[in-house]
């Protein structure tokens, strides 16, 4: 979430919106929650239920930059601390980071970060005779920014130990230095148009990529944005925009099935270029934020309620969609929660994404075509399932990618015919990471 907080907005007290960030976290990191969904909880309770929404996006603003730097403020506050907090009270070393988080990226004025910091830990009946410590860590900080700000430090270091580990026995170093450079900044938010309009794009004041997605680099809450009531356009991330780019010119009047449809992009992408779209998710909640997408948009497509490694369609169908769930190791720039957390259900999601492969496969006609694709940086997800599925399946065969256009994303394909494409390929912005692959029934 990338969000403009204007200069009265800095100033106001905030109080709330920094104990909201720290409410948060400690549900993150103690409970495995959802950001997204905790901060839905918690604007619920009567504390926060009436925050305004100046307040909640400060919130978000400082959540989203400390777990992206996290690495980085961890190490910057060791320098300061004799011994860590965090043993003691979790809650105030939560503060602490936050704090550094505001003073060092986010250019709030110290004395309102610092104070808000003490008076925090003053309320905090546990924690309350640290305040001292506190105050005394994160003056010195404050009065340090600028020699601290000077410092090189290294963007590997916002990755967390058992990710690199991991990470450096599929990708080279220069590839992981270049993921963990995308922690650097706050993505921008890509969009694609209902119909592609140079005046449209001229008011939202966004610059077109080779994909024709929209990039804004400057944003307010999502609603706001020009023309988002009038249905002209849905968010999608560059690299979600390919695998629909991929066949788009072969689309119209063909039935497909998406498989894992909520909360609608490629659903969406599908149904512009043409397609008869069935939706299909099991998760109600979900499903609904799609249908309100797609009723935004003046789109129609089938939506059924059902797990989509079971659901049949009464007729065989000439695609099927499948952006299976995954670990979402390609969105952590966005979602970089994930980082606070080790992969502990890879299993489950791969098995999980080899039935809906196998289901997907058999609803195809002959000559119809799957898209199988995760958001997945981890080879488990990716290349290991269309490699095992090719092997397995006789019925089946890989249509190998060839791009014609999107020249940025040519070094993506692999010599076995799908795309893996990594973080931080383009430039002033970068992306997600993504896997593709093209299957074709025989």
């Amino acid at each position: 979430m990338n969000i403009i907080i204007n200069e009265n907005q800095k100033k106001s007290n905030g109080l709330k919106s920094r104990e909201l960030v720290i409410d948060i976290l400690i549900d993150i990191i103690e409970k495995g929650a959802n950001p997204d969904q905790s901060l839905k909880k918690k604007l619920q309770s009567d504390k926060y239920l009436t925050l305004p929404k100046e307040d909640i996006a400060f919130c978000m603003m400082i959540m989203m930059t400390t777990l992206r730097r996290w690495g980085h403020i961890e190490i910057i506050l060791a320098k300061y601390l004799k011994n860590s907090i965090e043993s003691h009270s979790r809650r105030i070393h939560f503060l602490l980071l936050t704090s550094v988080c505001q003073i060092l990226y986010l250019n709030t004025p110290p004395y309102a970060a610092v104070n808000s910091a003490i008076e925090l830990t003053k309320n905090d009946k546990k924690s309350s005779k640290l305040r001292g410590l506190v105050n005394a860590v994160l003056r010195r900080i404050s009065d340090d920014k600028d020699t601290i700000l000077s410092q090189i430090m290294n963007p590997l270091d916002l990755l967390p130990d058992w990710i690199r580990d991991r990470w450096k026995n599929f990708y080279t170093n220069d590839e992981i230095k270049t993921i963990s450079d995308t922690l650097l900044s706050s993505p921008p938010l890509d969009i694609s148009l209902k119909d592609y309009s140079l005046e449209v794009i001229k008011d939202l004041n966004g610059s077109v990529l080779s994909t024709g997605s929209i990039r804004l680099h400057d944003y307010s809450y999502i609603p706001n944005i020009k023309f988002y009531n009038e249905g002209l356009w849905w968010i999608q991330d560059v690299s979600a925009s390919i695998p629909i780019k991929l066949i788009e010119d072969n689309l119209k009047d063909k039935l497909f099935v998406d498989l894992c449809a909520a909360p609608g992009g490629k659903t969406a992408s599908l149904l512009s270029k043409g397609a008869i779209v069935v939706a299909v998710d099991k998760s109600a909640e979900r499903l609904k934020i799609l249908k309100e997408n797609l009723d935004r948009l003046k789109y129609k497509a089938k939506i059924v309620h059902a797990d989509g490694t079971i659901w049949f369609p009464k007729e065989k169908v000439d695609g099927v969609l499948i952006d299976a769930p995954c670990s979402s190791t390609g969105v952590i720039r966005r979602n970089p929660d994930i980082l606070r957390r080790k992969i502990n259900n890879l299993e489950f999601f791969t098995h999980n994404q080899e039935k809906l492969l196998n289901n997907g496969i058999n609803m195809l006609k002959v000559g119809g075509i799957l898209i199988y694709c995760t958001c997945s940086l981890e080879p488990e997800e990716g290349e290991d399932q269309i490699n095992r599925i090719l092997k397995e399946r006789t019925d089946i065969k890989l249509r190998k990618i060839i791009l014609e256009k999107l020249p940025e994303f040519k070094k993506s394909i692999r010599k076995e015919g799908f795309m893996r494409i990594l973080p931080g390929i383009l430039p002033d912005g970068g992306n997600d990471g993504f896997f593709i692959s093209i299957l074709e029934k025989k």
